[in-house]
């Protein structure tokens, strides 16, 4: 039985915490920068605390990397020195050049890296992604998603509210869309975006990117910091030929495919309403997916390149924000300043 160890015990931790209590491994407990972080989590939890980095690593075969996005670089590093698999929430890491040497870390020590995103595992998107691949829902037109809420944490000194550690509401927010329409509709081409990441309005970042993939498909992102405090949404909308696909969080009825009569004969692709179940929780079938992965030696839904990819496109829609010009994918290079 794998024994699974946490670096950062605040919210992520907390919930992957409680999946991994739910799964066939050990979970040893916790370590974080902050000793009474990780006292207060182990007590929930009935676990240990280390007082050190590298006294959970020698305790512990799977590394799950849960700290603010600009300490990920530090937890999959000394992981992958260690020789222990890591599971890293996303982003993967807060600038290009880390992820990369990340990855590389992780390649040359031969441990399995794996990105959090979660996404793909809800199960509307994954029901969105089977259709497109079965070609049930034509050639691919145009993605819209919607993900909007209020800001994070009601203190405004907390990393999210720092551009520099975080990288705003397109970093922690829209990379969720990102990644999930980069894996329904392939590799971007440009990225033009606009929003209020440099107004001076980070608890209520607000961004709209426009997506031009390879294959000629559109896609509208918009995510948001700027609704009324306790609020959530989240919409997709997937227009192919001749068929239109959606759902929206906010509306109680079910996930639904419309397909042009003319073209079936129905107006309804079968079995494509509501795929919720009561028991699904994405969380704990992305870590489930991770043990799965591992066991049968096979490679992850998500790999380090895609986790690589999904920060290059927040990154390139952060600087189309900035410029106000739209941002070419391919040679598009990050630059960080001190």
């Amino acid at each position: 039985m794998r024994r699974v160890g946490i670096i950062g015990a605040g919210l992520i931790g907390s919930w992957h915490a409680a999946r991994w209590q739910n799964l066939p491994v050990e979970f040893v407990g916790f370590y974080d920068h902050t000793p009474e972080n990780a006292e207060r989590a182990a007590q929930e939890f009935g676990v240990s605390t280390f007082n050190s980095l590298d006294a959970l690593l020698t305790n512990v075969d799977l590394v799950d990397v849960c700290t603010p996005t600009s300490a990920h670089k530090e937890g999959v590093l000394a992981a992958a020195a260690a020789g222990k698999a890591v599971v890293c929430e996303k982003p993967i890491a807060r600038h290009l050049k880390d992820a990369e040497e990340m990855i590389a870390a992780c390649e040359t020590a031969g441990v399995p890296l794996f990105i959090a995103h979660v996404v793909r595992f809800f199960p509307q998107y994954a029901k969105a992604k089977a259709l497109q691949d079965t070609g049930e829902l034509g050639r691919p037109g145009v993605l819209r998603t919607v993900r909007a809420g209020s800001f994070p944490r009601p203190d405004p000194d907390t990393w999210y509210n720092s551009f520099e550690e975080g990288g705003g509401v397109v970093m922690d927010l829209s990379i969720h869309d990102l990644d999930f329409a980069r894996w329904l509709f392939g590799d971007v081409e440009r990225v033009f975006a606009r929003g209020l990441t440099f107004a001076d309005e980070s608890m209520r970042d607000h961004s709209l990117i426009t997506l031009r993939f390879k294959n000629g498909a559109i896609g509208h992102i918009e995510g948001s910091w700027a609704s009324p405090p306790g609020q959530f949404r989240t919409a997709l909308e997937i227009a192919g030929e001749g068929t239109l696909l959606e759902w929206d969080s906010s509306d109680p009825s079910p996930f639904t495919v419309q397909v042009d009569a003319a073209k079936t004969g129905d107006e309804k692709i079968p079995g494509a309403d509501n795929p919720l179940a009561e028991a699904d929780d994405p969380y704990y079938l992305e870590l489930k997916h991770v043990l799965e992965s591992l066991d049968a030696d096979e490679p992850f839904l998500i790999s380090p390149h895609d986790g690589l990819m999904a920060l290059k496109l927040s990154l390139a829609a952060i600087e189309s924000i900035k410029t106000g010009q739209p941002v070419a994918v391919e040679g598009f290079t990050e630059e960080v300043t001190a």
